[in-house]
């Protein structure tokens, strides 16, 4: 009621009255309002899908039934393959139809036109590449096995799609119905993941910016191959060994360089947590009883649901267990109950930019091995969401699409796996009827789709590594750097054949492990990649396991979990000696944090996220100054590599005085890096009671929130939308990947013929529907990590889906 004085009434009766009223107002009013939020609610609540009951479903052969466990986890049993991948586009769609439609969009280059403008540049780069057509020409090539399950899926996904009352909100809320199902769809879910882990364009383009502007001896230096850990593993079976001598001479020309005196911002950035994973596998040496084991846990961008489905699949004598991509009709990870599979990404380089020489006379010709020929050109128009159109011609080339952004100056083309139909397949499908090692690489060796290390272990015992998908074979270049192809000279012939892939099987150690480092030395006879992850998790893996017997599934999910970070051992011992003389309080009490750091990244590890933010201002502060040449080839360029430490602590291990990065304002290197040190300190710091500067504890700094892609335009609703923000341990370079938005996806241990014991944990839950109580309900299990069960529970709910009688009018 609003504050009216009490003499503007004639008498206490009319106050009286106006009282009443205005009680009667709002008592109305939050009924009204309580009302409309009920309606809202029991409205979005009919937009869950039910699990039980039945559905008659057409295109299925038989009766199959779905058990939902206290999770929502199905598992479908089926009498046939198709049946069965039927099923899992029905079920996949009901609780991630809007997730599965976003992954669509994206590939093919349409979220603007239901999510509006800011998406128009992504858009376009999608339909310069053309992924449309290449999924269409993909479905195509398939064997007609593989088209039966796409038609299938999709069936399913468009049965699910006509089952629902009410669109999930999504939908309701951007004002949109989804496009039926394609098998050509599943396909572009695929395409997706060969970009988010395969696209290596920007780091060629990196590497050819710094050959124009840097000597090679710098370029050298700063761009070494491997890393001491890597070194190692490699167990010297590699000529690039790590610590390049430093070329003073060059180094300091850039320093001195006239155009160098204005430092440039943003030059250097740490690489960015690979998007590959962690993956090993242990013999029975190693094992309590004799079993063999494998552990994945694949990093990606952490997301809101997230990016895997559970689920058991049961056809024939089949069993698979484990994890589907939603929109793909494929058991991704997990057991058939004789072998069980994961995958970590390469790291490798499947793409080349190709540089074009043009036809002086007519720009619209470009040079080949045949003479100049003609562009091809398509034109394509982007929908946008309150805006008009925009429509663009794509010019092609012998090689691929021609890139929007010139290169030096000139065109370059992409020539790239994921857009050459013959790449693409589903082809692992077939995991479902490997029953050992062996038979499992053949099918590794075979598949398409993105290129990735395969780790497997069956239950006779055998443990073995090889690569998945298609490799290039280059001739008359490495890839690191574009070239033009226009002589013949150069280019790919065709791919690494299915029967010269390296194989790993059964090694004397007891153990493989790949955690996106480098795995093969000098002695393979084709190019793999560039710009392999440096290797200090695998390193820690591998020590761990060379350790150890006795192990069990739980000494996995243990390791898998591990923080330990030697990694940071030589800025600990760079920040102490920096701290060893001073008297200052604040530097005492900073030098005794750094001393009691225990080499861990737990949440209460104090110290640690000063040695974080201390390496950050090292990799700008130390590097950028030889680097700003580059800003002059590229105003857009930034250097980044896996391996900048090696380069980086030979920098400061030696503190040459001319190579000193900002003589004009420091006497010498010790007092540079003190200063760097306590901006780092006093960045991540807090005062106590007493005033004295103190260092935040690793959790405070390292705080994990999983958001759904609605949540920064709706505010009001990230509570509902968002997983809660968390406080984890964990870094980016230990075993346990945990960064703000990146890390663990999933986390499965499993042995084959012993999947009653396996686990498996993934973040979120498995509906996409935020009022689900599937929605968060294996959240916590994976923040905590805590051991969940691989197979599903008791079932609950119980769905039959029944082939739909025939109308024969």
């Amino acid at each position: 009621m609003p504050d009216i004085p009490l003499w503007r009434f004639r008498n206490r009766g009319q106050w009286m009255k106006q009282k009443k009223f205005w009680r009667i107002f709002f008592i109305m009013l939050v009924m009204l309002i309580g009302s409309g939020c009920i309606g809202v609610y029991w409205f979005l609540q009919s937009t869950l899908s039910t699990m039980g009951g039945q559905h008659y479903l057409s295109g299925l052969s038989s009766k199959t039934t779905v058990a939902f466990d206290e999770k929502g986890i199905p598992v479908i049993s089926a009498k046939s393959r198709e049946d069965a991948f039927h099923a899992l586009g029905f079920l996949t769609a009901r609780d991630r139809l809007f997730q599965m439609d976003l992954m669509r969009r994206h590939i093919a280059g349409n979220l603007a036109e239901v999510m509006g403008p800011e998406l128009k540049e992504t858009d376009h780069w999608h339909r310069v590449m053309g992924f449309e057509q290449v999924a269409q020409a993909i479905v195509q090539r398939l064997p007609s096995d593989q088209r039966r399950v796409l038609k299938a899926y999709a069936q399913g996904v468009n049965q699910a799609m006509a089952t629902l009352a009410v669109l999930p909100p999504e939908f309701l809320l951007l004002a949109y119905r989804p496009a039926a199902w394609r098998p050509e769809d599943s396909v572009l879910v695929v395409l997706g993941m060969e970009e988010d882990l395969g696209w290596t364009g920007d780091a060629e383009r990196r590497a050819s910016v710094m050959e124009a502007a840097l000597p090679g001896a710098v370029r050298k230096f700063f761009m070494q191959p491997v890393d001491r850990y890597t070194a190692q593993l490699l167990n010297t079976n590699t000529t690039e060994t790590p610590g390049y001598s430093i070329p003073k001479a060059e180094l300091s020309a850039l320093l001195n360089d006239p155009g160098n005196h204005q430092l440039h911002t943003a030059l250097v950035a740490d690489a960015a947590p690979p998007k590959g994973s962690n993956g090993w596998v242990v013999g029975p040496s190693k094992t309590w009883d004799g079993r063999a084991i494998l552990a994945n846990d694949m990093h990606l961008s952490l997301r809101v649901p997230n990016i895997w489905y559970r689920a058991e699949i049961r056809y024939r004598n089949v069993r698979l267990t484990g994890f589907t991509l939603p929109g793909v009709p494929l058991m991704v990870v997990g057991s058939n109950g004789k072998m069980a599979w994961g995958f970590t990404n390469i790291e490798g380089d499947f793409v080349d930019l190709v540089v074009l020489e043009l036809d002086p006379k007519k720009p619209d010709s470009y040079r080949t091995a045949k003479g100049f020929v003609r562009f091809g050109e398509r034109q394509e128009t982007v929908h946008v969401k309150g805006e008009p159109d925009l429509t663009f011609k794509v010019q092609t080339t012998e090689w691929g699409p021609v890139l929007p952004e010139p290169l030096l100056s000139k065109q370059v083309a992409v020539h790239w796996t994921a857009l050459d139909p013959a790449a693409t397949d589903l082809n692992l499908l077939n995991l479902d009827a490997a029953d050992t090692v062996m038979a499992a690489q053949a099918v590794f060796n075979k598949a398409g789709g993105p290129p990735l290390n395969a780790l497997a272990a069956d239950d006779q015992g055998n443990i073995g590594w090889t690569y998945s998908g298609k490799i290039p074979k280059r001739f008359g270049l490495d890839g690191s750097v574009s070239r033009s192809w226009a002589d013949g000279a150069k280019g790919w012939a065709g791919y690494i054949l299915p029967e010269e892939l390296p194989r790993l099987l059964n090694p004397k150690a007891g153990f493989i492990v790949n955690a996106n480092q480098r795995m093969l030395g000098d002695d393979y006879s084709y190019v793999i990649g560039h710009d392999f992850d440096q290797g200090h998790r695998a390193y820690r893996i591998a020590e761990r396991l060379s350790e150890a017997n006795n192990l069990s599934e739980r000494d996995m999910l243990a390791l898998q979990l591990d923080t330990r970070v030697e990694f940071y051992r030589f800025y600990q011992r760079l920040a102490l000696s920096l701290l060893h003389n001073s008297n200052d309080k604040t530097q005492m009490r900073l030098k005794q944090d750094l001393t009691d750091w225990d080499g861990f990244a737990e949440r209460e590890s104090v110290g640690f996220a000063v040695l974080v933010e201390f390496r950050k201002r090292l990799l700008e502060a130390v590097m950028a100054p030889f680097m700003a040449k580059c800003r002059n080839y590229d105003a857009a360029f930034r250097f980044i590599s896996p391996m900048i430490d090696t380069p980086l602590q030979q920098l400061l291990a030696t503190r040459l005085p001319e190579l000193l990065p900002d003589k004009r304002h420091y006497r010498d290197w010790d007092e540079f890096l003190l200063n760097l040190l306590m901006q780092a300190s006093h960045k991540l710091s807090a005062n106590d009671s007493a005033g004295f500067s103190e260092s935040l504890a690793w959790g405070a700094a390292n705080q994990v929130i999983i958001s759904h892609p609605f949540s920064e335009d709706l505010p009001v609703l990230k509570r509902w939308l968002d997983m809660p923000p968390v406080e984890l341990p964990g870094c980016a370079q230990c075993v346990r990947v945990a960064t703000p938005g990146y890390g663990a996806s999933e986390r499965l241990v499993v042995a084959p013929g012993h999947e009653g014991n396996g686990i498996l944990q993934m973040p979120g839950g498995q509906s996409g529907h935020p009022l689900s109580p599937h929605y968060r309900d294996q959240q916590q299990a994976w923040v905590e990590g805590i051991a969940v069960p691989l197979e599903t529970g008791t079932g609950v709910y119980r769905l039959e889906l029944v082939p739909a009688p025939i109308n024969r009018d």
